[in-house]
């Protein structure tokens, strides 16, 4: 898997642009963007799984250390997840 980092106040202009049309939102200076290419595979074996899951939960832990700096509340960061979720499912903007 390839996976970057990016601190939205370091990005050019025209980057930052791309990225918020790809979010649907106006990102602030000190977003941070993670992004990550996977790949899909037709029947990966156990010690790929493995592998993968490990990895997984590597980046989850990441997002909560991430989510710990933002200072949120837990219910505001879900609440912000669910609306992504939802803008990415249905096509709406946050």
């Amino acid at each position: 898997m390839e996976k970057s980092l990016h601190h939205v106040a370091d990005l050019p202009e025209t980057d930052r642009s791309m990225v918020e049309k790809l979010v649907g939102h106006t990102l602030q200076k000190d977003d941070v963007i993670y992004i990550a290419a996977l790949g899909v595979a037709a029947e990966p074996e156990e010690a790929q799984r493995t592998a993968a899951w490990n990895e997984l939960e590597s980046i989850i832990a990441e997002t909560q250390r991430n989510a710990e700096k933002s200072g949120l509340p837990s219910e505001q960061i879900d609440a912000l997840i669910d609306a992504e979720c939802a803008a990415v499912r249905y096509g709406h903007s946050a």
